[in-house]
């Protein structure tokens, strides 16, 4: 063969071989950009697969705590009607106090009145020595207030805040216009069957500087309060250990008493509070802020008294 025909022979090869190969190059450019966008689009579903399962994740948790926010609230709303329920079966629950108190008596006795009866009655059952049945009292200093006036206001806010406790209250006397000896004070009591005879008074004394609160209680060697010593002295004890908690008021302590009337006709534990001096000016007005101290020291008393009742439960 020529060399002339061998070379147009190459020349021919070679222009059948350059555009298979320009045209699988291409095809395998073109191949290759495929590829990679199908990597894209895949990751890019991944990413939205993984975001969405995230999404789903996030809203399972959060439907998970409301579930348990609602079975707490749930929880606590059948928690208080439980006992809502409790207090109906028992209704002691939130007021036991007062149920414990509903039947404990107290009869006050507003020292006094308004003219005196100087007519005499035995000071107690049986007894040949007698006594004036009702004295006329001191009166203020300074306010000028007589001390039967003095003791009904005391008594009747005593009466209120024991009745706000749960306490029955009956009074000897709601008016100062009476005719009632100490005997008959004490006969009311005793045909009440009281828990407790509180008799309300104030003192006097020739020197202005005395002052003080001092209760009064019967005495045990006495013959007509023997049988009322014992419980009537506690009564008096719990009462005093209150007024002492004020830091207002001046406590005196107790005394024994066997003289008196009002305790020796007494067939229920007694005691009698001397709430001060109305011959202090200081403590007789003092006396008269009813608003105030007299309020706050009669709040002792009234604890007192309370304290004695659960006693006696």
């Amino acid at each position: 063969m020529s060399k002339t025909a061998k070379i147009g022979i190459t020349c021919m090869i070679l222009l059948v071989i350059i555009p298979v190969y320009f045209y699988f190059f291409q095809s395998d450019k073109e191949g290759n950009g495929s590829i990679r966008e199908n990597v894209k689009v895949v990751q890019k579903a991944t990413k939205t697969a993984s975001t969405d399962l995230e999404a789903e994740k996030n809203e399972k948790a959060s439907a998970n705590q409301d579930n348990k926010a609602t079975a707490k609230n749930e929880e606590s709303v059948k928690e208080e009607m439980r006992k809502e329920d409790q207090k109906t079966v028992n209704p002691q629950v939130d007021d036991e106090k007062e149920e414990v108190q509903s039947d404990f008596l107290v009869v006050i006795d507003p020292g006094h009145q308004e003219c005196a009866n100087l007519g005499q009655e035995p000071v107690g059952p049986g007894a040949t020595e007698t006594k004036i049945k009702v004295t006329g009292g001191t009166s203020g200093v300074a306010t000028g207030k007589p001390e039967y006036k003095l003791a009904l206001e005391a008594s009747l806010i005593l009466g209120e805040l024991l009745e706000s406790r749960g306490v029955k209250v009956i009074y000897t006397r709601t008016t100062s216009d009476v005719n009632m000896s100490n005997k008959e004070r004490a006969e009311i009591a005793n045909q009440n069957q009281a828990d407790l005879f509180v008799r309300i008074h104030a003192d006097g004394s020739t020197n202005r500087s005395v002052n003080g609160l001092s209760i009064l209680t019967p005495s045990e060697d006495d013959k007509f309060t023997k049988t009322i010593f014992q419980d009537s002295l506690q009564a008096s004890q719990l009462i005093l250990n209150e007024t002492q908690k004020n830091p207002a008021v001046k406590v005196n302590g107790i005394s024994y008493r066997g003289d008196l009337s009002g305790f020796n006709w007494s067939q229920v534990r007694s005691t009698l509070i001397e709430m001060g001096f109305m011959s202090n000016p200081t403590e007789d007005k003092n006396l008269s802020d009813t608003a105030g101290y007299l309020t706050n020291l009669l709040t002792n008393i009234a604890d007192g008294i309370m304290l004695y009742s659960s006693h006696k439960q």
